[in-house]
């Protein structure tokens, strides 16, 4: 997969890339944003900090690519439009968010300022980068059993539980009971084959399920 996204590289003509996987039940932007592959210095990455939140917020409203200009602003730009690439204006990326329902959620950032944005090639590439998140988020899975697969409301146990929150400060987040939170992070523990919430916590963290 990483000679797949060196070789998207290429042909876009981008300086380099990376590709993240966004968990939602995350506390904070920091945790919600994980690096799965990456050819990035140390530049692009602070540029990719700067741009983090306004990439999530687009994701909540949109599947289309973004780009974003340059140093000058904070913020992505999209959804992405072809007069982006004819106007003129300084473009220092294009990004491809990825949403794939219970396997998972993410996107890819292509960093350069002569990247070749022709609307029927930004197409191919935003299904090829499915391609690549898909295979990246079954390996994943396939780590895990069939019967490990977690749900929302365990995996958001589990996140709030790693975050320091005690089970009644759960409950009250979520508007459930005590009981159902210990119950949810029970089911967890068990699918992750732990002997308790601690244990459980460090697995769900190694597998990349929580931040």
């Amino acid at each position: 997969m990483e000679d797949a996204a060196q070789e998207l590289r290429m042909i876009l003509g981008a300086d380099g890339y990376v590709v993240c996987r966004v968990n939602r039940f995350a506390a904070s932007n920091a945790q919600r944003i994980t690096v799965v592959l990456s050819s990035v210095d140390r530049q692009m990455r602070k540029a990719m900090s700067t741009i983090g939140a306004s990439i999530e917020a687009h994701m909540e409203w949109s599947l289309l690519p973004f780009a974003w200009p340059g140093e000058d602003s904070d913020a992505a730009t999209g959804p992405f439009i072809a007069e982006l690439s004819v106007s003129g204006a300084p473009v220092a990326g294009i990004g491809f968010p990825v949403k794939l329902g219970i396997m998972g959620n993410g996107f890819a950032l292509f960093f350069g300022s002569d990247l070749d944005l022709a609307g029927d090639r930004v197409v191919e590439f935003h299904r090829d980068i499915y391609r690549i998140m898909r295979e990246l988020l079954t390996l994943d899975v396939q780590r895990i059993s069939p019967h490990q697969n977690l749900n929302d409301r365990e995996l958001q146990c589990l996140q709030l539980a790693a975050d320091g929150h005690k089970s009644e400060a759960i409950a009250e987040e979520l508007a459930l009971s005590v009981h159902t939170v210990n119950a949810y992070l029970g089911f967890a523990a068990t699918k992750l084959d732990a002997v308790n919430r601690i244990q459980a916590i460090a697995k769900a963290i190694r597998l990349g399920l929580i931040g």
